[in-house]
Protein backbone atom coordinates (compact mmCIF):
# COMPACT_ATOMS: atom_id res chain seq x y z
CA UNK A 1 0.00 0.00 0.00
CA UNK A 2 1.40 3.45 -0.91
CA UNK A 3 2.53 5.77 1.86
CA UNK A 4 0.46 8.59 0.41
CA UNK A 5 -2.77 8.47 -1.61
CA UNK A 6 -2.44 8.11 -5.38
CA UNK A 7 -4.51 11.23 -5.96
CA UNK A 8 -2.37 13.41 -3.67
CA UNK A 9 -1.08 15.55 -6.54
CA UNK A 10 -4.59 16.40 -7.78
CA UNK A 11 -5.82 17.02 -4.22
CA UNK A 12 -2.92 19.39 -3.60
CA UNK A 13 -3.73 21.37 -6.74
CA UNK A 14 -7.43 21.55 -5.84
CA UNK A 15 -6.64 22.54 -2.26
CA UNK A 16 -4.27 25.27 -3.40
CA UNK A 17 -6.84 26.79 -5.75
CA UNK A 18 -9.47 26.86 -3.01
CA UNK A 19 -7.11 28.41 -0.47
CA UNK A 20 -5.64 30.94 -2.91
CA UNK A 21 -9.21 32.03 -3.73
CA UNK A 22 -10.30 32.13 -0.10
CA UNK A 23 -7.26 33.49 1.74
CA UNK A 24 -5.18 34.96 -1.06
CA UNK A 25 -2.03 33.65 -2.63
CA UNK A 26 0.41 35.41 -0.30
CA UNK A 27 -1.34 34.38 2.91
CA UNK A 28 -1.56 30.70 1.94
CA UNK A 29 1.31 28.48 3.02
CA UNK A 30 2.47 25.07 1.85
CA UNK A 31 1.41 23.71 5.24
CA UNK A 32 -2.10 25.11 4.68
CA UNK A 33 -2.33 23.47 1.26
CA UNK A 34 -1.04 20.13 2.52
CA UNK A 35 -3.42 20.12 5.50
CA UNK A 36 -6.43 20.88 3.30
CA UNK A 37 -5.39 18.07 0.92
CA UNK A 38 -4.99 15.67 3.83
CA UNK A 39 -1.25 15.10 3.37
CA UNK A 40 1.94 16.41 4.93
CA UNK A 41 4.10 19.27 3.70
CA UNK A 42 6.72 16.65 2.93
CA UNK A 43 4.28 15.00 0.52
CA UNK A 44 3.64 18.41 -1.06
CA UNK A 45 7.35 18.73 -1.82
CA UNK A 46 7.41 15.29 -3.45
CA UNK A 47 5.20 16.77 -6.16
CA UNK A 48 6.11 20.46 -6.29
CA UNK A 49 9.29 22.43 -5.57
CA UNK A 50 7.31 25.42 -4.20
CA UNK A 51 3.80 26.79 -3.87
CA UNK A 52 4.09 28.73 -7.15
CA UNK A 53 4.51 25.54 -9.13
CA UNK A 54 1.26 24.04 -7.85
CA UNK A 55 -0.55 26.54 -10.12
CA UNK A 56 1.32 25.22 -13.15
CA UNK A 57 0.86 21.53 -12.32
CA UNK A 58 -0.89 20.53 -15.52
CA UNK A 59 1.35 22.57 -17.80
CA UNK A 60 4.04 19.89 -17.81
CA UNK A 61 1.60 17.50 -19.50
CA UNK A 62 0.70 19.97 -22.25
CA UNK A 63 4.11 20.65 -23.79
CA UNK A 64 4.72 16.98 -24.69
CA UNK A 65 1.28 16.91 -26.33
CA UNK A 66 2.23 19.82 -28.59
CA UNK A 67 5.68 18.42 -29.36
CA UNK A 68 4.15 15.05 -30.21
CA UNK A 69 1.65 16.68 -32.58
CA UNK A 70 4.50 18.41 -34.40
CA UNK A 71 6.62 15.27 -34.58
CA UNK A 72 3.87 12.89 -35.69
CA UNK A 73 2.15 15.04 -38.29
CA UNK A 74 2.63 13.09 -41.50
CA UNK A 75 4.04 14.25 -44.81
CA UNK A 76 4.92 17.75 -45.87
CA UNK A 77 2.74 20.24 -44.04
CA UNK A 78 2.42 24.01 -44.16
CA UNK A 79 3.09 26.09 -41.10
CA UNK A 80 -0.57 27.13 -41.01
CA UNK A 81 -1.86 23.56 -41.05
CA UNK A 82 0.63 22.49 -38.40
CA UNK A 83 -0.22 25.48 -36.19
CA UNK A 84 -3.89 24.59 -36.55
CA UNK A 85 -3.24 20.98 -35.50
CA UNK A 86 -1.13 21.96 -32.50
CA UNK A 87 -3.24 24.83 -31.16
CA UNK A 88 -6.66 23.27 -31.77
CA UNK A 89 -5.43 20.04 -30.17
CA UNK A 90 -4.19 22.00 -27.16
CA UNK A 91 -7.50 23.86 -26.93
CA UNK A 92 -9.51 20.63 -27.02
CA UNK A 93 -7.33 19.15 -24.29
CA UNK A 94 -7.77 22.02 -21.83
CA UNK A 95 -11.41 22.92 -22.52
CA UNK A 96 -12.85 20.56 -19.87
CA UNK A 97 -10.85 22.40 -17.19
CA UNK A 98 -12.32 25.82 -17.93
CA UNK A 99 -13.57 26.55 -14.41
CA UNK A 100 -10.26 25.72 -12.73
CA UNK A 101 -8.30 27.49 -15.50
CA UNK A 102 -10.37 30.63 -14.94
CA UNK A 103 -9.66 30.53 -11.20
CA UNK A 104 -6.00 29.82 -11.84
CA UNK A 105 -5.65 32.73 -14.28
CA UNK A 106 -7.26 35.13 -11.80
CA UNK A 107 -4.74 34.07 -9.16
CA UNK A 108 -1.82 34.40 -11.60
CA UNK A 109 -3.00 37.83 -12.71
CA UNK A 110 -3.19 38.98 -9.08
CA UNK A 111 0.51 38.30 -8.36
CA UNK A 112 3.32 39.81 -10.38
CA UNK A 113 5.70 36.99 -9.46
CA UNK A 114 3.24 34.42 -10.81
CA UNK A 115 2.81 36.37 -14.03
CA UNK A 116 6.59 36.31 -14.40
CA UNK A 117 6.66 32.57 -13.77
CA UNK A 118 3.96 32.05 -16.39
CA UNK A 119 5.89 34.11 -18.95
CA UNK A 120 9.13 32.26 -18.16
CA UNK A 121 7.42 28.92 -18.77
CA UNK A 122 5.97 30.24 -22.01
CA UNK A 123 9.42 31.39 -23.16
CA UNK A 124 10.86 27.92 -22.47
CA UNK A 125 7.98 26.30 -24.32
CA UNK A 126 8.42 28.63 -27.28
CA UNK A 127 12.06 27.54 -27.61
CA UNK A 128 11.12 23.87 -27.46
CA UNK A 129 8.32 24.30 -30.01
CA UNK A 130 10.67 26.23 -32.31
CA UNK A 131 13.26 23.45 -32.02
CA UNK A 132 10.58 20.87 -32.88
CA UNK A 133 9.64 22.90 -35.95
CA UNK A 134 13.28 23.02 -37.02
CA UNK A 135 13.39 19.24 -36.64
CA UNK A 136 10.41 19.07 -39.00
CA UNK A 137 12.37 21.02 -41.60
CA UNK A 138 11.26 24.59 -41.00
CA UNK A 139 13.94 27.29 -41.10
CA UNK A 140 15.19 28.40 -37.65
CA UNK A 141 14.14 32.06 -37.81
CA UNK A 142 10.72 31.16 -39.24
CA UNK A 143 10.31 28.53 -36.52
CA UNK A 144 11.00 31.06 -33.77
CA UNK A 145 8.51 33.51 -35.30
CA UNK A 146 5.87 30.81 -35.78
CA UNK A 147 6.25 29.66 -32.20
CA UNK A 148 5.92 33.23 -30.90
CA UNK A 149 2.87 33.94 -33.04
CA UNK A 150 1.28 30.66 -32.02
CA UNK A 151 1.70 31.36 -28.32
CA UNK A 152 0.46 34.93 -28.64
CA UNK A 153 -2.58 33.84 -30.62
CA UNK A 154 -3.39 30.98 -28.25
CA UNK A 155 -2.97 33.10 -25.13
CA UNK A 156 -5.18 35.90 -26.45
CA UNK A 157 -7.92 33.44 -27.42
CA UNK A 158 -7.65 31.56 -24.14
CA UNK A 159 -7.96 34.72 -22.05
CA UNK A 160 -10.94 35.82 -24.12
CA UNK A 161 -12.53 32.36 -23.73
CA UNK A 162 -12.00 32.34 -19.96
CA UNK A 163 -13.88 35.64 -19.64
CA UNK A 164 -16.61 35.06 -22.24
CA UNK A 165 -20.02 33.59 -21.59
CA UNK A 166 -20.98 33.23 -25.25
CA UNK A 167 -20.73 29.44 -25.51
CA UNK A 168 -17.99 29.53 -28.15
CA UNK A 169 -15.40 26.84 -27.45
CA UNK A 170 -11.71 27.59 -27.17
CA UNK A 171 -11.02 25.33 -30.16
CA UNK A 172 -13.49 27.32 -32.29
CA UNK A 173 -11.94 30.60 -31.16
CA UNK A 174 -8.50 29.35 -32.16
CA UNK A 175 -9.79 28.11 -35.54
CA UNK A 176 -11.35 31.53 -36.22
CA UNK A 177 -8.25 33.43 -35.12
CA UNK A 178 -5.66 31.51 -37.14
CA UNK A 179 -6.61 32.88 -40.58
CA UNK A 180 -6.72 36.40 -39.13
CA UNK A 181 -2.96 36.33 -38.52
CA UNK A 182 -2.36 36.91 -42.23
CA UNK A 183 -4.95 39.66 -42.52
CA UNK A 184 -3.64 41.49 -39.47
CA UNK A 185 -0.21 41.65 -41.10
CA UNK A 186 -1.62 42.69 -44.48
CA UNK A 187 -4.31 45.13 -43.36
CA UNK A 188 -2.97 46.81 -40.24
CA UNK A 189 -1.62 50.30 -40.72
CA UNK A 190 -0.79 53.08 -38.34
CA UNK A 191 -3.08 56.06 -38.30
Amino acid sequence: MPRWPEDSRRRLVDAALVLFDKDGYTATTVDDIAARAGVTARTFFRYFPDKDEVLFADDDELLPLMLDTIATSTGPVSAGVLMDQVLVGLAQTIEPARVSLRRRQQIIDSELSLTGRELAKQARWQKEIAAALVSRGFEATASAVLSSIGFALFRSQMLEWLEAEDGVSLADRVKRALPKVRTVLDESTNR
